[in-house]
């Protein structure tokens, strides 16, 4: 049949669970639960935030408010904060915290719901240091990280995990000066020290330091639900499940330039599904630390270290319908972690593999795999790497009797790359942008009606 192709039968799949699960999401069992609304636009910090007339201004004001049943919905904008979820939701009634991306609960204008770990840095106060390519200034509160905001927006690496320092025993200094795109952070004397990806100074680039651990983090709360944020350059990650914080659900949220873009760490039953993952200094979604039955459905991961990864005991896993490509290491990692199940993924061009497995028992069947670059593997299996890595999809099906019904190459198009830059610019711009647009939908309610506006909209 010729023309347009409709949607696949994986995003069809996924728009349908998708819809299922903000309905189900949404209904709470709590007769006297509260509603939130927090707005960059009209909010006040000074009201109860219990309706969008009354809306808060920040949102870490939601940390202590949201109690069993609360629904936040919260309006576009750029939010330099985080917020720490303080008390437990209930298996019927969740806590949830909505991203009003298209305004319909808010009122506001719609655009993208940003929150972010980085703070601008005025790159003049850095001065040269006798190190070539390495500039320092003295920063009173520690620094997790640096990042360009005009590059790709790939957080700098730090020190302590590179093998300049593990092995070679050099100085955390040493290391910055051999390596762009570092940073150094002398917590006793407060100096940070930079590298640029250039080696010019500082000034040169629109830099950001991240100073927040989390954008949202749930510690030992169950029952919280996080959709449809965007979260940038944290410490650690755009939204963490940690330690007994169980029951947790991800739904539709963009995270990028953190060490993970999703953390479930120590986390029973957590779901992480139609994320979008990328730019990660680890990994894009990781369950680690017993992390029992954690399940990917439907997510996006790429220019990770790695896609979605398993490890440390986090047994009983799903992987399912998630594609998985162009990160820097493999698209799933599965590391002493048994019973994960593998299906239906799109695995694409990971650097050095597209599955890897360390001491785990899995069952993988309906993947898709392609490698179109040199050195990529399709499957490699610890302790055995010199006899156990297998280039083709054939090799691995024959050693190890996986994946027999899956497919080498084929696999479809891939998802479209997010533009950091125009996301950056209209988040920032955001909140100028939308109060106008406010105050002339007033002014023409007032002074002749829709019509009236709409034409102050066009510029007549």
């Amino acid at each position: 049949m010729s023309g347009a192709a409709g949607p696949d039968t994986t995003t069809c799949r996924r728009r349908l669970v998708g819809a299922a699960l903000v309905a189900l999401l949404l209904v709470t069992g709590v007769a006297r639960a509260a509603t939130y609304y927090v707005r960059q636009t009209i909010g006040d910090d000074t009201h109860d935030g219990l309706g969008p007339q009354a809306a808060w201004q920040h949102l870490s004001k939601l940390s202590s408010a949201m109690h069993a049943g609360d629904v936040a919905y919260v309006g576009p904008g750029l939010y330099r904060e985080e917020v720490v979820v303080e008390n437990d939701g209930a298996p019927d009634a969740r806590i949830v915290f909505v991203a009003d991306t298209t305004g319909q609960h808010t009122g506001d204008p719609p655009g993208t719901v940003m929150v972010t770990g980085a703070d601008p840095v005025d790159g003049t106060i850095f001065a040269p240091h006798a190190s070539p390519g390495v500039y320092t200034a003295r920063i009173p509160s520690t620094v997790w990280g640096a990042v360009e905001m005009d590059g790709p927006q790939y957080r700098y690496g730090g020190t302590r995990e590179t093998r300049e320092l593990v092995v070679e025993k050099m100085s955390p200094v040493d290391v910055v000066a051999k390596l762009p795109s570092t940073y150094y952070y002398d917590d006793a004397a407060k100096v940070l020290y930079l590298h640029t990806s250039d080696g010019r100074p500082p000034a040169t680039h629109e830099m950001e330091l991240i100073t927040r651990g989390n954008g949202i983090l749930v510690q030992g709360k169950r029952h919280v639900t996080v959709m449809g944020f965007t979260f940038r350059h944290m410490q650690d990650s755009g939204i963490s499940f940690f330690k007994d914080a169980g029951d947790g659900i991800a739904v539709d949220n963009t995270s990028y330039g953190s060490r993970q873009g999703i953390r479930v760490y120590g986390a029973p039953d957590v779901l992480v599904y139609g994320n979008t993952l990328f730019r990660n200094e680890n990994s894009g979604v990781y369950f680690a630390a017993r992390s029992t039955k954690g399940v990917a459905i439907g997510n996006t991961a790429y220019e990770n270290v790695k896609g979605v990864r398993w490890s440390s005991q986090s047994v009983d896993g799903l992987c399912l319908d998630n594609t998985l490509f162009e990160n820097r290491e493999r698209g799933i990692a599965i590391e002493n972690a048994d019973r994960i199940l593998v299906r239906r993924n799109k695995v694409v061009d990971n650097s050095a593999s597209q599955v890897l497995v360390i001491e785990s028992a899995y069952s993988a069947e309906a993947d898709c795999y392609e490698t179109h670059r040199p050195g990529e593997l399709v499957a490699e299996f610890y302790p055995y790497f010199e006899r156990d890595r297998h280039a083709t999809l054939a090799e691995y099906q024959r050693a190890r009797h996986q994946d027999l019904s899956s497919r080498a190459g084929g696999c479809g198009p891939l998802p479209a790359k997010v533009d950091v830059h125009r996301l950056q610019a209209e988040t920032a711009a955001y909140a100028a942008r939308a109060r106008k647009l406010l105050s002339g939908a007033q002014e023409a309610a007032v002074s002749g009606g829709v019509r009236r506006w709409l034409d102050w909209l066009r510029g007549k």
